[in-house]
């Protein structure tokens, strides 16, 4: 088991650091205006006030600190480093015991036992059509039916979230085979998983970890412009990782290799490519204030790479044993991340970016981020077919996507498993051994609370302090 390194988290609604004892809890009686769920409705939702106010009106949430009322077990402190369940002793009436866990900024439900592990933060990032959905679907589905590593995925966040989630993403496209309709402008809820695994140590021995996953999706739209990215996309800066997906259809000159006559695809091709003004937002919002490249590991993933299969490379004519072979051959991560096989994709698809004259994608994220991969996936292994129907509500004419045939992803957790590498979280596998990564960490980035300046401590946070050294 991996030793966990964080002494704080971060909450996955409002990206507010706090220590896992500083949470609030919500009881089961005596409904009440919650203020601080009612701020996040408002500012971070924008929602209407008057439907916040009614979203608001929760069972009473109490706060554990120098609070006489509230009673927890000091073993459960020992054990985990804070109170995972308390009793609330009212003035008159019943005890209640809750294990309802708040953040204590915006009051939204943790994840069950959320703290106890180490908690990555994941965003999906790319413009409009690039296929975020749909990789964060086949991704999450390839995880729960892990060809590689013996493991497990398990959605530990609200009921609501993930009915939605299922019928919004997973029941279109994984049941119907039916594109998922383009994420609208605004603030999706995280999806958050627990994520058990077994992988190869340094000895090549079998050990076994498990972590909890948040997934933010953005919508493209609103990586463009501060005011967008500012309100809907602000978990970007606090993520242990991002996949920026590139959808190679855009490319000017992909239209002119293709063998085949394909006029839907080529009249696909926007006129203008909006890749570079994300890149500009993401500069100056998040990371110019300090003018200094980011340490969050950015994996640039090439979406939509079966199509590779039907273009001609001349580029690649004179080096027959890299004509693209690592972009369509699969993934082969044993318990370990293949480093050869992670370094062959990277040069490749470099290579292919600038034979295709889009290297200003790959010098924008080496000028915002100091550790930057590239990668190619197919979502779906196959091109799908769209048509043109009505919509039977507006009557007007939209496109539907459809997958004929069984889907056929491939390449699709390399990313994520480079992700976890560079978050040390998974060894890798190079030249016979089995090392972990040993590089500048994100916490050189986001020092830990404990070690800002204090003020004074109160006695109740002392005790907790002290069991959590134990």
């Amino acid at each position: 088991m991996f030793e966990k390194k964080q002494n704080y988290v971060i909450c996955p609604f409002c990206c507010h650091r706090f220590h896992p004892h500083e949470a609030d809890f919500r009881l089961s009686k005596d409904k009440k205006f919650d203020e601080k769920l009612f701020d996040y409705y408002v500012e971070v939702l924008q929602l209407d006030k008057k439907e916040a106010k009614e979203k608001s009106m929760q069972f009473l949430a109490v706060e554990v600190a120098d609070n006489d009322a509230v009673s927890f077990s000091q073993e459960a402190i020992g054990k985990y480093g804070f109170a995972h369940e308390i009793t609330y002793h009212p003035p008159s009436g019943k005890k209640i015991t809750s294990a309802k866990r708040l953040c204590p900024h915006c009051h939204n439900d943790l994840p069950i036992g959320f703290g106890m592990r180490d908690t990555l933060l994941i965003s999906i990032l790319g413009d409009a059509r690039s296929g975020k959905s749909v990789f964060l679907t086949m991704l999450i589905a390839e995880l729960e039916n892990n060809s590689d590593f013996v493991s497990k995925l398990t959605f530990i966040g609200d009921k609501n979230v993930r009915d939605n989630f299922y019928e919004t993403y997973q029941k279109p496209l994984l049941k119907d085979h039916q594109l998922i309709n383009s994420t609208k402008r605004k603030k999706i809820p995280p999806y958050a998983f627990n994520f058990w695994y077994q992988y190869k140590n340094e000895e090549g021995i079998i050990k076994e970890n498990t972590i909890d996953l948040i997934f933010y999706d953005i919508a493209g739209e609103d990586l463009r412009d501060d005011s967008g990215i500012r309100q809907n996309g602000f978990n970007i800066k606090d993520s242990s990782g991002l996949i920026f997906l590139v959808d190679p259809t855009n490319f000017a000159r992909l239209s002119d290799l293709f063998r085949f006559s394909d006029a839907a695809l080529i009249d696909a091709i926007p006129e203008e490519n909006s890749n570079q003004s994300i890149f500009n937002t993401l500069y100056n919002y998040f990371l110019g204030f300090d003018r200094e490249k980011s340490l969050i590991p950015m994996a640039l993933v090439l979406s939509k790479s079966d199509l590779f299969s039907y273009a001609r490379f001349d580029f690649f004519d004179n080096k027959p044993e890299n004509r693209i072979q690592n972009i369509l051959d699969g993934e082969n991560h044993k318990g370990a991340l293949n480093m050869p096989s992670v370094k062959g994709l990277n040069q490749e698809v470099r290579e292919l970016v600038s034979y295709l004259g889009e290297d200003g994608i790959l010098n924008n994220a080496l000028g915002c981020f100091k550790v930057v991969s590239c990668f190619a996936v197919s979502s779906l292994g196959k091109k799908p077919t769209v048509e043109q129907i009505s919509d039977p509500i507006t009557n007007e004419t939209i496109e539907k996507g459809y997958i004929d045939g069984p889907l056929q992803p491939f390449r699709v957790k390399e990313a994520f498993y480079w992700i976890l590498m560079r978050n040390q979280l998974l060894y890798k596998h190079e030249n016979n051994r089995y090392t972990l990564h040993m590089a500048e960490t994100l916490q050189t980035q986001y020092p830990s609370i404990q070690a800002a300046p204090q003020k004074h401590v109160p006695i109740w946070r002392r005790i907790l302090t002290f069991f959590m050294r134990k």
